[in-house]
């Protein structure tokens, strides 16, 4: 008799709507806290906000799925692949958003970036998977 690890099984389409909806949401978020806390303004929030939250959001899904994070994970393992992910995403990130800006970041950027971003995502996909692991 063959079984089934659910969790690790496929998302279903709702399901990988809903976490990808979510990590965009954890990089605008980012992006508007960090616009927040340096009082910029004169150019539209969320515009602004969606621009700095690009690179890294793009490579977040560049890595993500190299570490199988839009499958369904307990909730215990997806924090530490989101960890293990964004260890590696974060530095595609950077890269991207030196391409777009012509400029490379602060080491202090760098740092702020990973930890804000760390948490806002540990949270967020263990909250989630936690969730999808009540329902069964």
């Amino acid at each position: 008799m063959e079984t089934t690890n659910r969790s690790t099984m496929p998302m279903l389409r709702p399901q990988l709507a809903i976490l990808l909806g979510g990590d965009a949401i954890v990089f605008v978020v980012f992006a508007l806290l960090g616009r927040s806390s340096h009082g910029l303004v004169g150019e539209n929030p969320l515009v602004a906000s969606v621009r700095v939250a690009l690179p890294f959001f793009i490579g977040w899904l560049l890595v993500a799925p190299w570490f199988g994070l839009f499958r369904r994970q307990s909730p215990v393992r997806m924090v530490g692949l989101t960890l293990g992910a964004w260890l590696i995403a974060l530095p595609v990130g950077l890269g991207l958003r030196w391409w777009q800006l012509g400029r490379s970041s602060p080491l202090s950027f760098a740092l702020v970036t990973f930890l804000t971003v760390a948490a806002l995502l540990l949270i967020w996909r263990g909250a989630y998977s936690w969730w999808l692991a009540r329902r069964g």
